[in-house]
């Protein structure tokens, strides 16, 4: 069975024949009328509540509950409801809706993860273009010592950049590490006090843990390696140690790369362990800020289910649709 309508096309009052993908379960709980549940489902074109109102045998309930997992895929059959100004599908099984599990090898996992829209190949081209200009042979070496990997260029071209934020997506990493490193080569022109090397270097490597921090099923998830430590410490790691490997690296500059990974969200509140405290880490924090921001608030103006002038999100609040 393929996905015929993806959830940034329901409607409210619209009936749902359609497979989701489950991004996470809250208990089987007693109502007046029987025992219910909640998923959270999501599909390339969202993710949804999923409220299932069931009978009073709570042991046929709890059996349906627990034969879903993070990340099964199901076959839902149920009604899409408005509540708190938000879409929910709900599912009674007395009117003859379901949700069903299914089976691996029943659905495509590309009807449930996007995949990038820009060409992963003119990306790649365009990201060791950039990799060749750098001329610190230091620099240079260290990423060759990453990008001369075909198997970690092959993860790194497929890896989401986030779970649901910007470039959420397959070849996500790839897509927002170009722009973060095209910014960084406009700032480059712009502030001949910057080092190019330096700062395209940063950029080029401020995500790169995110290829411990994620794993793609029929959503995007996060490892616990990537829940326990996070990937800027991941990353910083992984350069110094490929630092350590280079003949005669720099302790300064191994530094210095470090420090880019680990400030580049900016502050503490966005996640960096430390704020930029050199111009390179500064520009390439903003780069990162830059890209994300623009991106989320034209994800929330292509995706408003409304005919509203203005939708508030939770993060960037107001946003003017017009």
């Amino acid at each position: 069975m393929r996905k015929t309508i993806k959830i940034n096309e329901l409607k409210a009052g619209g009936v749902v024949d359609d497979l989701f993908a489950v991004r996470f379960k809250k208990p089987v709980q007693q109502y007046k009328n029987g025992y219910s549940f909640q998923i959270w489902v999501s599909d390339a074109g969202g993710d949804m509540a999923l409220k299932y109102w069931g009978e009073k045998d709570e042991r046929k309930v709890r059996a349906l509950f627990d034969a879903i997992d993070k990340g099964s895929v199901v076959h839902v059959v149920g009604k899409v409801n408005e509540y708190n100004g938000a879409l929910e599908i709900h599912v009674n099984p007395t009117s003859g809706d379901k949700v069903e599990p299914l089976r691996e090898g029943e659905y495509e996992v590309s009807d449930f993860v996007a995949s990038t829209t820009e060409d992963v190949e003119t990306m790649r081209t365009q990201l060791f273009a950039a990799i060749r200009k750098v001329k610190n042979e230091h620099l240079k070496r260290l990423l060759e010592s990453f990008f001369g990997d075909e198997e970690l260029v092959r993860r790194f071209c497929a890896c989401p950049a986030s779970i649901t934020h910007h470039s959420n997506c397959i070849g996500g990493l790839l897509e927002h590490t170009l722009r973060v490193t095209k910014l960084c080569e406009f700032y480059a022109q712009q502030y001949a006090a910057l080092d190019r090397d330096l700062l395209v270097t940063g950029a080029i490597l401020h995500d790169i843990g995110k290829l411990s921090e994620y794993t793609v099923t029929s959503i995007i998830g996060a490892t616990n390696e990537g829940r326990l430590v996070g990937h800027l410490v991941i990353g910083a790691g992984m350069v110094h140690d490929a630092c350590r490997l280079i003949e005669g690296f720099p302790p300064e500059l191994d530094l210095k790369v470090q420090h880019m990974v680990l400030s580049s969200h900016g502050t503490p509140e966005y996640g960096s362990p430390k704020g930029p405290m050199f111009p390179e880490a500064q520009a390439l924090a903003l780069a990162d800020l830059t890209d994300t921001r623009i991106e989320d608030i034209i994800t929330v103006k292509e995706t408003a289910s409304t005919e509203d002038d203005w939708v508030q999100d939770r993060e960037l609040g107001s946003v003017y649709l017009k």
